[in-house]
Parts: structure tokens; C-alpha cells; sequence
């Protein structure tokens, strides 16, 4: 893919879904995409809806089983004539069979039945795309509930690669878990508003990986959205798990303990120097703090969550006494 074309034109209120078909993925017909996540998606025209993406177009990227990402579509490469080897069942040709991991033969398919240990392969010509939305990408993490983007698919299908959404109900739906995305910045032809070419081909995946390996943290962006509990609506990456009882004690993740704070908060927060009242959810702030106006004006302050009746408030309560006997 040395060289590329770029597809300019506009579109309103069009919004999509482009699944990440990593090492989990179903069927084998071909060996999938080269993608970095928090950038760009890459497909070819074998996809079904590969024609009908254009710029402007939101896109929401999943997984199998949650929501990683949502951005707008800046840029739109175009690779013509381009050679991509295709699997397929030696029995009936269907590209739409799966890998067996403890089973021999290695394969089976799901048309005709048959299993067999090698595919039969063959080269063809496509057309491949890569659509561009770094710029305006916002983690999701999974607080976009696998159920609800299926509320929200205009299709069935759960394996199409990229499903038209809901342009309205995907908005509300993220704009209520606290996610809010930049101004659509215009795309224009042979203006490259960021790098195609990424040092290292990655930006943000160490820590995209980091945090969704810790369970906890997944468990209070699934209950409460990308939302700071004092602070309100933040970005991912600046959000942390805040134990209201120290893990250090307890040794256990129990999601009616924890919050999510903004990692400045969560210090205050562990330091003492924060505190959350709990019979009214009011934050209190130690006034050693009053020189600082960012903190000292969050006192008084209610609580940023909707629902308070899944904190525990035995918990909140010790930390709170313990806190605020320090002041």
C-alpha cells in the first residue's frame, strides 16, 4: 500500500460500527486487518457496507464483546488492485469456517459441515480501505454495553464487520455515559490534518492495555460511564478505580467500594485530603486545600453520579471519619 487515494465528500448523521476481528475472531476466510485501534480501521471491498463509509461518518469500534472507541472519520484511504489471499472450505467453498482449539481436524465449517486440517486458498483482487479517526477518538472501554449497541444496530447480524447504527442513539447513548467528543474537524483532499505513519505504529495501546487488564476498574466504567464522581465527565485516560476502603487492608475489588476519580481527585482522594460525606454524597475538602481554588471550590459539591444507591456507605462512612479527623 504504497500509494493511496484520498476520498473526499461529506455526509450527515451516518454512524457505524467497525468490529476488531483480532485473535478471537469466528471464521477464517481470510487473515484479517492490519488496525491500530485508538487510529485507524482497515477493509477491503469483500466487506459488506465498504462503499457506503465516507468522511464525517461516525464510527464506534468493538470488539466481540464491548465498545473500545468512538470517533469521526477524517480521512479516507483508497488502495486499488490490491492482492489478498482467501480461504475456503475444500468441500462446498465457503469462506464462513472456524478454527477448533481442541478438536481435530483443525477446522470445521459451518455451511456444509465438513472438517478438514488444510483450506484450500486462492488470490484474489480487492480494493482496500483505511479509514483515519484518531483525531476526534474517544476510549469507550466497554461503557457502551454490548446489549445496547445492538439496540442501536440498523442490522442482526453480529458478525458483519461494519454495521450501520442509530447516528442520534449512539450520541445520546455516549454523551449519558459521560463521553464527550470534539467538534468534526473538516477533511479536505490532500490535507493531512495527522500522520498516517505512527512511531512504533502505536500511541496509546500500552495504556488502553494496562487498564483494561484491571477487572475493577472495567466493573465502575461499565456501572457509572466515563464520569468522575466529584469532577464529572472526563476522558479515560485520566480516570482511575478509587477504593473507598484500602485494597491494601482488605485485599478484595468490590465495585459497591469503589468510584472513578480523576487521577488528580483520587490523590486527594488517598492523601486525606478529600472526603465525601456519607449521608448526602457531599464532597468535603481539607482546608489546607483553600489556597488552591481547583479544589477548594469543589467543596460543598454534590456527588456526579446518578446513581448513588450502588456505593456502599459503610464504606464512604470510614473513610470519610478517618479523613476528615486529620483536618
Amino acid at each position: 500500500m504504497d500509494e493511496a487515494g484520498i476520498v473526499t465528500g461529506e455526509s450527515v448523521g451516518r454512524a457505524w460500527s467497525f468490529l476488531i476481528a483480532g485473535e478471537d475472531r469466528q471464521f477464517q476466510g481470510n487473515a484479517g486487518y492490519e488496525d491500530i485501534i485508538e487510529e485507524s480501521y482497515s477493509y477491503d471491498s469483500t466487506v459488506g457496507n465498504h462503499r457506503r463509509v465516507a468522511l464525517d461518518d461516525l464510527v464506534v469500534v468493538r470488539s466481540g464483546g464491548e465498545a473500545l472507541g468512538i470517533g469521526y472519520v477524517e480521512q479516507l484511504e483508497i488502495f486499488p488492485n490490491q492482492e489478498k489471499l482467501r480461504s475456503r472450505c475444500p468441500g462446498c467453498g465457503s469462506t464462513g469456517f472456524k478454527e477448533r482449539s481442541s478438536v481435530l481436524p483443525r477446522f470445521r465449517c459451518s455451511p456444509c459441515g465438513e472438517s478438514f486440517d488444510d483450506p484450500s486458498t486462492e488470490t484474489i483482487k480487492v480494493t482496500s480501505y483505511r479509514a483515519h479517526y484518531g483525531g476526534t477518538w474517544q476510549a469507550l472501554e466497554g461503557c457502551l454495553e454490548k446489549a445496547l449497541l445492538s439496540e442501536l444496530s440498523l442490522t442482526n447480524s453480529d458478525q458483519q464487520s461494519i454495521k450501520a447504527l442509530d447516528y442520534s442513539g449512539v450520541l445520546a447513548a455516549v454523551a449519558f455515559r459521560g463521553v464527550r467528543l470534539p467538534r468534526r474537524r473538516p477533511a479536505s483532499a490532500g490535507v493531512r490534518l495527522r500522520p498516517f505513519a505512527l512511531p512504533g505504529g502505536r500511541r496509546r495501546t500500552t495504556v488502553a492495555v494496562r487498564r483494561g487488564q484491571d477487572a475493577f476498574r472495567r466493573a465502575l466504567v461499565r456501572r457509572y460511564g466515563m464520569i468522575c464522581a466529584v469532577t464529572g465527565p472526563a476522558p479515560a485516560e485520566v480516570l482511575q478505580a478509587a477504593h473507598l476502603r484500602a485494597f491494601a487492608i482488605t485485599e478484595q475489588h468490590r465495585a459497591e467500594e469503589g468510584l472513578l476519580l480523576r487521577s488528580d481527585i483520587h490523590h486527594l482522594f488517598d492523601s486525606g485530603l478529600l472526603a465525601i460525606r456519607p449521608e448526602d454524597f457531599i464532597v468535603q475538602v481539607a482546608p489546607s486545600l483553600s489556597g488552591y481554588p481547583t479544589y477548594s471550590e469543589l467543596e460543598g459539591a454534590s456527588l456526579r453520579i446518578a446513581d448513588t444507591d450502588l456505593i456502599d456507605r459503610s464504606a464512604l462512612a470510614e473513610h470519610y471519619e478517618s479523613t476528615v479527623a486529620t483536618w
